[in-house]
């Protein structure tokens, strides 16, 4: 029996209802003056660090990663503003601030022409970073975004000598691993999760995901099917990979790691401008990897090439493609599941030897991937701009996967051997717009997406191939081989099978500033689902075809206590899932609607120490409704009453931070 809640504070009407009586009783603050703009260099590059002070009002801050800078709460009256970076001409406005009004100053700084005059050395490296567009398709910072979400730079990953896209996450609180195919899979807020989505865009493939061409990874935690379709997030969130950019100055790296088990490991990064007064830039990253294994067998080699070129072609339009070459060829990945009966409590009572694999380096699997992406991204006045996004996943797996069940004192031995292909494409266009409408600011952003997703599947299964004794000596423990098991999948009969799917969607979403510090979040999208059914090439039929139109609203508050430094933050979030038509046993056809996610979070956001600091305690509850599940009344039949709840409270339940609690945990620190 759950014990009564107590806090009522952390109730999300309640947040709601101190949002707005914090705003009424700082009126004062909507008399007060804002300046805020943009800081770029003379190639248009965005320039983070820059020191921005302001006379009069003794206050100076520093530009964001996004170049991005703002002082509120000024008084009215004249003022000197001034952008200074090392290396680059200070640059100096007069400006007359009114009653109320917010500024907008932007600054194009231009290097110095004579050798510097020292060389300034800080040993502090920055970690936190916490800005990206690509979370909210907007210009927004974290303090204004009403969703929880982590930054994982690059730095992070050479500081710790990443080297597997799983130790990544480990950086993200509340994101736990999941089984390792070959592939990625994690946990977040209750809800599995694959990493599908490159550059804000599909890049759905099977095999392992390489961190040398990583800029930095994105973590949104909740339903975010509103901007990013159901196709490629779950209820519990989205990874978003952000890869390396070209830049305008030559420069590479070469690094070699060296670790236990066989590892050898070899990266490149490359950055070459091609024509540099042309706006002509080009980066290639390059990783080969060999790996061998804790275990008596088991091996990873893969090599990876992703180059990258970037046109700016005026100051207006800027071409950007890149493509990521996979070639992997491993082992799969030691699977033993206890089936049965089973009672030990722990895995260290079993008294097994888990240096066993159970199976031989011949049983390999080759998992090649070619991804390509492409960016137009046009500025189509001062305050709109053009986004279009083109993305291309082919991906193929040969080979064999075996998983290993424990039969109380035996193992069998299962083996799929897998000939398959699989395409996805997603265009994307999105228009961003960054404007004043009665005398207060909105950031919006419409979109219109397309996803296909295609697969020809082929493949064989020994369901068992071969049963084992789990303890001491057995013969038979080495006689599975590459060619014992053709041998009896000789004897089985292929399954193979087309299927394709596609997603017709459009969507839209506003942050609008009631004041300066006051935004409120409304969204919307519409998405269309057409699934063509899969189609049986041995009995020349399809099933499954149908189709489904469903609707994911996000609404969201934020209330800055103090400016860039605090912020109070409420949403309502949704995701939703597709569900295929089930043939009853007594032959009748019934057709569901899709599964829904609603999301309802309420907490507090921090920057603090000058971006040193930043975190984030939240308070969530997800619902899921319209869940298909088996009839306990009649055998073999499908109904749709299911439910779902994860939540930030409750008997051991995973919190943000994804440590568990036995008893109640009020509130989740990230």
């Amino acid at each position: 029996m759950k014990p009564p809640i107590n806090f009522n504070f952390f109730n999300p009407i309640g947040i709601f209802f101190i949002l707005v009586m914090i705003l009424l009783s700082h009126k004062a603050f909507c008399q007060a003056a804002a300046v805020r703009g943009t800081i770029k260099s003379q190639t248009g590059e965005r320039m983070p660090f820059v020191t921005v002070s302001l006379s009069e009002s003794k206050k100076t801050v520093q530009t964001d990663n996004n170049g991005d800078y703002s002082f509120t709460t000024l008084q009215a009256g004249n003022y000197i503003i001034s952008a200074k970076y090392l290396g680059a001409n200070m640059e100096s406005k007069q400006i007359t601030l009114l009653n109320g009004q917010e500024m907008v100053v932007d600054f194009v700084l231009s290097l110095k022409e004579r050798v510097l005059d020292g060389i300034e050395i800080s040993g502090y490296r920055r970690f936190g970073k916490k800005e990206s567009e690509q979370v909210a398709k907007l210009p927004l910072k974290n303090l204004e975004n009403p969703q929880v979400y982590n930054v994982v730079p690059k730095e992070i990953l050479q500081e710790q000598v990443i080297v597997t896209y799983n130790d990544v996450l480990k950086n993200v609180t509340g994101v736990s691993q999941g089984l390792v195919n070959g592939s990625n899979s994690f946990y977040m807020r209750g809800f599995e999760n694959n990493s599908f989505i490159r550059n804000g865009i599909q890049d759905r493939k099977d095999n392992s995901l390489e961190v040398a061409n990583i800029e930095h990874i994105e973590v949104l935690k909740g339903p975010s099917a509103t901007l990013f379709g159901n196709s490629l997030t779950s209820f519990g969130g989205l990874i978003n990979r952000v890869t390396k950019k070209p830049f305008d100055i030559a420069k590479g790296e070469i690094s070699y790691t060296l670790g236990g088990f066989d590892l050898n490991r070899i990266t490149a990064d490359i950055n070459t401008p091609l024509v540099k007064d042309a706006g002509l830039l080009m980066r290639t990253n390059i990783a080969y990897h060999d790996e061998g294994n804790y275990m008596d067998a088991g091996f990873t080699k893969r090599l990876f090439i992703a180059p990258s070129l970037l046109y700016k072609v005026n100051d207006r339009l800027t071409i950007s493609i890149d493509a990521e070459i996979y070639q992997q060829k491993a082992n799969d990945f030691h699977r033993l599941f206890p089936e049965m009966s089973f009672t030990k409590k722990s895995t260290e009572s079993l008294g097994i030897n888990w240096k066993r694999y159970y199976h031989g380096n011949d049983l390999t699997e080759s998992k090649p991937s070619v991804s390509i992406y492409a960016e137009a991204a046009y500025q189509l006045s001062a305050k709109w701009k053009s986004q279009t996004l083109i993305s291309q996943t082919k991906h193929s797996s040969v080979g064999y996967r075996v998983w290993n069940e424990i039969m109380q004192d035996s193992v069998n031995r299962n083996i799929r051997y897998s000939n398959s292909n699989y395409n996805s494409i997603e265009i994307q266009q999105n228009f961003t717009g960054d404007f004043e409408l009665a005398g207060h600011r909105n950031r919006l952003v419409v979109g219109l997406d397309y996803y296909n997703a295609r697969s020809n599947e082929n493949f064989i299964i020994a369901y068992p191939f071969d049963r084992i004794g789990l303890k001491g000596k057995d013969p038979a423990y080495t006689h599975i081989s590459k060619a014992t098991v053709d041998a009896f999948l000789a004897t089985l009969n292929p399954i193979r099978t087309i299927s394709e799917q596609s997603t017709y969607s459009a969507y839209f979403s506003d942050v609008f500033n009631i004041t300066h510090n006051f935004l409120a979040m409304a969204s919307l999208r519409i998405d269309h689902f057409a699934s063509g059914g899969s189609y049986d090439l041995a009995a020349d039929t399809v099933t499954g075809k149908f189709s489904q139109t469903n609707l994911s609203p996000k609404l969201g508050l934020v209330y800055q206590l103090i400016p860039d430094k605090i912020s109070l933050f409420g949403n309502y979030m949704n995701g939703f899932a597709n569900n295929g038509p089930a043939i009853q046993p007594d032959g009748a056809r019934t057709v569901f609607k899709p599964s829904n996610a609603n999301q309802w979070e309420a907490g507090l956001k921090l920057n603090l120490l000058d971006g040193k600091l930043n975190s984030t305690i939240s308070y969530y509850d997800i619902k899921v409704n319209d869940i298909l599940r088996p009839d306990p009344t009649r055998n073999g039949f499908t109904i749709q009453d299911g439910g779902q709840i994860s939540s930030g409270h409750g008997n051991r339940i995973d919190c943000q931070h994804g440590q568990r609690f036995q008893y109640y945990c009020w509130i989740c620190l990230q």
